[in-house]
Protein backbone atom coordinates (compact mmCIF):
# COMPACT_ATOMS: atom_id res chain seq x y z
CA UNK A 1 0.00 0.00 0.00
CA UNK A 2 2.58 2.26 0.56
CA UNK A 3 4.53 1.66 -2.82
CA UNK A 4 1.07 2.66 -4.29
CA UNK A 5 0.53 5.88 -2.52
CA UNK A 6 3.68 6.75 -3.47
CA UNK A 7 3.56 5.88 -6.77
CA UNK A 8 0.22 7.69 -6.94
CA UNK A 9 2.00 10.48 -5.40
CA UNK A 10 5.08 11.17 -7.79
CA UNK A 11 2.54 10.67 -11.20
CA UNK A 12 0.33 13.40 -9.91
CA UNK A 13 3.01 15.97 -8.74
CA UNK A 14 4.59 15.18 -12.34
CA UNK A 15 1.34 16.04 -14.54
CA UNK A 16 0.95 19.04 -11.86
CA UNK A 17 4.73 20.21 -13.02
CA UNK A 18 4.01 19.46 -16.72
CA UNK A 19 0.86 21.70 -16.35
CA UNK A 20 2.23 24.37 -15.19
CA UNK A 21 5.14 24.30 -17.74
CA UNK A 22 3.33 24.11 -20.67
CA UNK A 23 1.68 27.73 -19.22
CA UNK A 24 5.03 29.39 -18.85
CA UNK A 25 5.91 28.72 -22.04
CA UNK A 26 2.95 29.92 -23.46
CA UNK A 27 2.90 33.33 -21.65
CA UNK A 28 4.35 35.86 -23.49
CA UNK A 29 5.87 38.82 -21.76
CA UNK A 30 5.97 41.89 -24.03
CA UNK A 31 8.95 44.49 -22.65
CA UNK A 32 6.68 47.85 -23.47
CA UNK A 33 3.35 49.30 -23.60
CA UNK A 34 2.78 52.40 -26.64
CA UNK A 35 0.25 55.45 -27.02
CA UNK A 36 -0.64 54.71 -30.92
CA UNK A 37 -2.31 57.18 -32.38
CA UNK A 38 -4.11 56.92 -36.38
CA UNK A 39 -3.12 59.00 -39.20
CA UNK A 40 -5.10 60.08 -42.27
CA UNK A 41 -3.77 62.28 -44.72
CA UNK A 42 -0.50 62.67 -42.67
CA UNK A 43 -2.37 64.03 -39.56
CA UNK A 44 -3.63 62.15 -36.34
CA UNK A 45 -7.07 61.23 -36.39
CA UNK A 46 -9.78 60.58 -33.58
CA UNK A 47 -8.18 58.93 -30.38
CA UNK A 48 -5.62 56.52 -29.51
CA UNK A 49 -4.91 52.91 -28.43
CA UNK A 50 -3.01 51.22 -26.23
CA UNK A 51 -0.72 48.47 -27.84
CA UNK A 52 1.97 46.29 -25.99
CA UNK A 53 5.16 45.08 -28.28
CA UNK A 54 8.35 44.63 -27.74
CA UNK A 55 9.76 47.68 -30.17
CA UNK A 56 8.13 50.46 -31.70
CA UNK A 57 7.79 48.76 -35.21
CA UNK A 58 5.86 45.91 -33.79
CA UNK A 59 3.88 48.40 -32.00
CA UNK A 60 2.82 50.12 -35.17
CA UNK A 61 1.74 47.16 -37.11
CA UNK A 62 -0.25 45.84 -34.54
CA UNK A 63 -1.75 49.48 -33.86
CA UNK A 64 -2.13 49.73 -37.74
CA UNK A 65 -4.16 46.34 -38.10
CA UNK A 66 -6.28 46.73 -35.20
CA UNK A 67 -7.21 50.34 -36.53
CA UNK A 68 -8.32 48.20 -39.99
CA UNK A 69 -10.23 45.83 -37.53
CA UNK A 70 -11.68 48.64 -35.86
CA UNK A 71 -12.84 50.08 -39.06
CA UNK A 72 -12.51 53.84 -40.58
CA UNK A 73 -9.93 55.66 -42.98
CA UNK A 74 -6.29 54.88 -41.57
CA UNK A 75 -3.18 55.59 -43.68
CA UNK A 76 -0.56 54.62 -41.18
CA UNK A 77 -0.33 54.18 -37.23
CA UNK A 78 2.39 56.44 -35.21
CA UNK A 79 3.37 55.18 -31.64
CA UNK A 80 5.34 56.76 -29.14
Amino acid sequence: KLVLASALLVLSSTSYANTYTWYANTYTVYAYTYTCYRYVDGHPTGTWISVKADSKSEAESKAYARMKELGGQVDYAKCR
